[in-house]
Formats: C-alpha cells, structure tokens, sequence
C-alpha cells in the first residue's frame, strides 16, 4: 500500500482542547502520528522501556533520565511551551506531583496505550486529578477511511473494501492498496496474523500480564465467530484456563472492551443474550478468523483461501456499515440473530435510547438479486420493523416492494460524506 497515505481524522479536533490533554487508547491506533501532525510545533519527549527519555526538539535527538526530562518539561511549561509526553503511563507517579505544580502553565499532552493510566490519573488521591480532559483515540472511522480513498482507489467498491482495512492504520505500509484487498489479504495472511497477536501482546505488557494466556484466549474464540459469554465459559472451563464461571468471562469480554480489543454491540429481539461481542478492529477481526480455521501460527502451512477470507469481510462490511449508518441517522446500531439459525438480520438501526427500530438493512459485499432482496425485506419487515433497506458494496440493488431505501457503493460514499460533514460541524 502507499505509505504515504495519510487519513485525514476527526480526531484532529483534539487541537481545539483547551488546556492538558491525555490522549489514550490501544496501541498502533496512530496517537503519536496524529499528535506530532497536529502539534508539530511540540516539544516530544517518549518514555522508553528501559526507562531513559528521548527528547526531540527542533529535529535533534537526546537522551535522558527521567528526573532530567521531569525537570526540562516543567521549564518548558513554565515558559508557556506545548509539550507532547508520549508512553505517559511508564512516568513513575513519584513525578506526578512535580508536573501537577506547573498546571496550568504551558500544554501539556500526555498519550498513554494503556486503560490503566486513565483510571491512575483520575483517581480521586492521584495529583492529576482534574488536570487533564480525557480524550480516546480509537480505530479510524469507516467514514474517514472511505473519504481517504474515494480519489485513490479505482472503483467505489474497491474504496469501500480497503477502507476496513485501513481503519488500523498500522497495516498501510504492509498491503498494496493496487492489488485486489482479498487477494492481498489471502498472500499476507500470516504477516497480518503475527502482527495481530503482537499487538495484543503489547497491550498485555501494560495491563495484568499474569491474565495475558486467558485474554488471549478469548480473543481467540471471538474471533472464531463465538460470541456468547456463556460458550465462551463454557469452552474456558472445559479446558481448564479458566477457574470462575460466567460472570468471570463476561468481566473478562469488559475488560478487553475497555482496552479497545472488542466491541459489544446491542442485540435486538434475540433470545438469550444482550450483547453481541466482536473484535473491534475488522483487520484484527480477519486475521484471528483466519488463524482460527487454518492455525497458521502453529505452523500448519494452509493457502488461505479467497472464499474464507471473503466470508469474514462480508461481516466486517456489515458492522463497518452499521456504525456509520447510526451516525447518519441519528440513532443506535444492533444487531439481530434469528432464531432455529434462520440467520440474521445484518444491521438494525434503533432509536438513541435502543428501544424501538427505525430501519433495518441486509447488506452484502456482493450483489443482491431481486429473490434475495425480496425475502430479505419480508424477513425485515416480519420482525416489526417499519423500514427496510437494501446495500450492496458491488452496485446499486434493484427496488422491491416494502423496501425504503436502496443503496449501492457511490450512495455509500456519499452517506461517509455527510456524516463526515456532521462530525466536522459538531467538532467546532
């Protein structure tokens, strides 16, 4: 992929914070990038593993000891700088009061890849209690990664396909964005796996190490497909990685949500659960799914074929969509599983108190012939939706009788266009 593509985010609204910031969220979202772009004027100073700081002013390079750097960025804030400290949650607290004495002088952006740092800070006997606004740098949005594109890629399709890849910006120096995505994603399948799993190391190493085999375990689970916290136990007990019951592993499916590694998302009119739990990123998502039909990273050497990684993307492009479509409407994204594996209706948008349905959608990556597109709006409407519409990746589906709307990829786009629109408005 072209390493010079550059997702212009909604997440550059942070400039407009008014004093100290902590930026946190899960690792290779793009924090530090989108912080030195946007406060390129910054003074940069990064906590290394090891503990020594590296301090970047004006293109040049040092290296200090962490009462060193405490004493510069305090001179620096006192002197009414802007001061970017990334890695903030390997500060030692015993030079939290230190940084607290200089507020409000000066800027300081603190950026952290931990969900503990956060809860440390505000805590109610910690110096940087009401210090700081809190700000969570997630995953690119689906709107972003599209607009990024609509002008790179050679199709609408294409945009919309690349663009659940991109939402993890640590995988655009890896593809090339040229090549058919599931192709690519088929010929790099074991580069994508192994970075995944790395990337849930890292965020393990700043969290509860000693839990680290368990959430990777349910981590993978998820991203076989298997969502109920009640399998999930069950599967956990069985094989004794686990010694608590059900309300461990749903503590457990919070936590990971909490970290940004899953997402729960409401699920309407289905029986026995709540919350249907999923890997947030759609890459991480492909590349766990992937691993848990073929094991690769146990060695097994398997093609990956374009059919299992097609099968997976079709439900990322659901989920994807459905984010988006409850920004442009106005309303709360679920999700339906129907009973007897009648299968599922793709993407219910419901009021924002996520009560009743406004409209629900079938979506495909594929086309939508007039037999599916009949039944899947009879299925829709069965379930007492008032609206039901069509959305394919591929091309405009064909209106049937009781459909609402129908949209097609360009229609797709243009939807990105004004919740990107929306997003700037309501960011000024």
């Amino acid at each position: 992929m072209d390493k010079n593509i550059v997702v212009k985010r909604n997440e550059e609204s942070i400039k407009n914070l008014k004093g100290w910031i902590l930026v946190y969220g899960r690792r290779k979202t793009g924090k530090t990038f989108l912080l030195r772009k946007i406060f390129d004027y910054a003074h940069y100073f990064v906590i290394s593993r090891s503990g020594y700081v590296i301090v970047e002013e004006k293109k040049e390079i040092n290296f200090m000891n962490v009462e060193e750097a405490v004493r510069k960025i305090r001179s620096l804030l006192e002197g009414n700088e802007t001061v970017i400290l990334d890695e903030f949650q390997r500060l030692p607290e015993k030079f939290w009061e230190a940084l607290a004495l200089q507020h409000p002088n000066g800027k300081l952006v603190a950026s952290g890849s931990s969900l503990g740092i956060v809860k440390r800070v505000f805590d109610r006997r910690s110096p940087l209690l009401g210090l700081f606004t809190p700000f969570k740098m997630d995953i690119i949005s689906y709107e972003d990664a599209i607009l990024s594109l609509k002008n790179i890629c050679s199709t609408p399709r294409d945009t919309l396909m690349w663009a659940l890849i991109i939402r993890d910006p640590w995988v655009i120096p890896m593809l090339s964005i040229e090549d058919d995505v599931v192709s690519e994603i088929c010929s790099k399948a074991y580069a994508l796996i192994s970075s995944s799993s790395g990337l849930v190391g890292e965020v393990f190493e700043e969290e509860e190490r000693s839990l680290t085999a368990v959430y990777d375990a349910v981590l993978r689970l998820t991203g076989e497909g298997i969502w109920k916290p009640s399998e999930i136990s069950g599967i956990l007990a069985s094989n004794e990685i686990i010694a608590g019951g059900l309300s461990t592993v749903t503590g457990l499916l919070d936590r990971l949500c909490d970290m940004g590694l899953l997402e729960k998302i409401m699920l309407w009119k289905t029986r026995g659960s709540r919350y249907y739990f999923k890997h947030r990123s759609p890459v991480v998502s492909i590349a766990y799914y992937i691993d848990q039909k073929l094991n690769l990273t146990e060695g097994i050497h398997k093609k990956v074929e374009a059919n299992l990684v097609s099968t997976i993307m079709g439900k990322v492009f659901q989920f994807s969509l459905g984010e988006m479509l409850a920004e442009h409407i106005g309303g709360r994204r679920s999700y339906t599983i129907l009973p007897n594996k009648e299968g599922d209706i793709d993407i219910i948008i419901l009021d924002p108190k996520g009560k009743k349905p406004i409209i629900g959608y079938e979506a495909k990556i594929g086309k939508i012939d007039a037999e599916d597109a009949k039944r899947a709006i009879e299925k829709i409407h069965s379930y007492g939706v008032p609206k039901a519409g069509l959305i394919s990746a591929s091309a405009k589906p064909e209106s049937v009788s009781g459909s609402y709307e129908e949209l097609g990829p360009e229609e797709i786009i243009k939807i990105a266009e004004k919740v990107n629109s929306k997003k700037i408005k309501s960011n000024k």
